[in-house]
């Protein structure tokens, strides 16, 4: 008989818990398992995600601390989503000694910690039963910079829920777009638009921007909510994503959303690209720090209607198929049984 577990899960972004917020755990159709989200804390000022700031502040630190606790002393098992959280519940499980598995989603690290930090994160992060990453190329960088097993480690593409139309693509004053502030390269971005003259709207922080002012034909925006970002996205021409450290996952929620949303994509060729756009097919791939390449791939699309239509088609299919909730939620499952069915034997 199979033994059925009570999976507390646990997400910065949970404010309400089973009582309104929705995530991929109400849509597993597995008998084995039950729910319960456990909710954060209220941010100060009403943002659990600081996007202008580099590092996670002490105050977000005890915040992922006290809802890491309360996954851990309410369930069979644990959820975390995103790194934060699973580090938290790893360093209680430890000092606790509570037998709790805990499955570590979205374990994307931007930057691995250095020196007596790293050494940390990898003593407590043994405690993790399972990692699950949004691209392959991941694997062997929690293998080598945290020495993770990767037995221990699980590729499942990022997922996004269907996007609602809010706007139709603009045909009086066409532009392109690249929006997103992490790991982003901006200044081969910059140097491309000055070679081909196209309009491009960029949406990043402050941060994320060169130094240097943008070409006159680079429009900036800051600032601006969910429903804004789409409905941008959803009127240009073409969606550029540029990365400036290739080694790093990055990008792949603007990816997903514009695949999702059948929008023409060009993407630098990186470890959290690859999974997602194969050049030609659904996307184009450029090198990193080509400006060349990227306004060569940018004219090519730009002029190309067949072209952009072929793999925005392209890229809509695969994203429903393969880059759904629904998709997400079945592979949640599955890590799951998986799991459990480990701590059992």
């Amino acid at each position: 008989m199979q033994t059925l577990m009570l999976w507390t899960v646990a997400a910065p972004f949970f404010t309400a818990g089973d009582e309104g917020d929705r995530w991929l755990d109400d849509l597993v159709d597995a008998p084995a398992h039950r729910f319960l989200k456990i909710p954060a804390a209220p941010a100060r000022g009403g943002d659990w995600h600081r996007r202008a700031m580099r590092a996670t502040p002490v105050g977000q630190w005890l915040r992922h601390w006290r809802q890491s606790a309360r996954a851990l002393a309410q369930g069979d098992g644990v959820v975390t989503v995103f790194p934060q959280l699973a580090l938290t519940a790893a360093i209680q499980r430890r000092i606790g000694r509570r037998d709790v598995p805990i499955v570590a989603w979205c374990f994307n690290i931007g930057r691995f910690p250095t020196g007596w930090k790293r050494r940390v994160a990898r003593f407590f992060l043994r405690s993790v039963d399972m990692f699950v990453v949004h691209s392959r190329g991941e694997l062997a960088l929690l293998r080598d910079r945290l020495m993770i097993d990767e037995a221990r480690i699980c590729f499942v593409p990022l997922q996004r829920a269907a996007i609602p139309l809010l706007a139709d693509e603009e045909a009086d004053a066409p532009f392109a777009l690249a929006m997103g502030s992490a790991n982003r390269d901006y200044a081969t971005l910059y140097e491309a638009c000055r070679r081909t003259g196209l309009p491009l709207t960029l949406v990043a922080a402050r941060h994320a921007l060169p130094a240097e002012p943008p070409p006159p034909n680079v429009t900036l925006r800051s600032n601006l909510d969910p429903a804004a970002c789409l409905r941008l996205a959803q009127q240009a021409r073409v969606s550029i994503v540029p990365l400036a450290d290739v080694a790093a996952a990055s990008g792949q929620i603007t990816m997903v959303e514009a695949m999702r949303m059948g929008r023409p994509l060009i993407v630098t060729d990186a470890i959290g690209s690859r999974d997602y756009v194969v050049d030609g097919a659904t996307g184009l791939l450029v090198p990193p720090r080509d400006p060349a390449a990227l306004a060569a791939a940018m004219r090519r699309l730009w002029d190309d209607a067949a072209l952009r239509t072929r793999l925005a088609d392209a890229a809509r299919r695969f994203a429903g198929e393969s880059l759904s909730d629904e998709a997400a939620a079945a592979a949640l499952a599955r890590i799951l049984d998986a799991v459990a069915a480990r701590r059992k034997g």
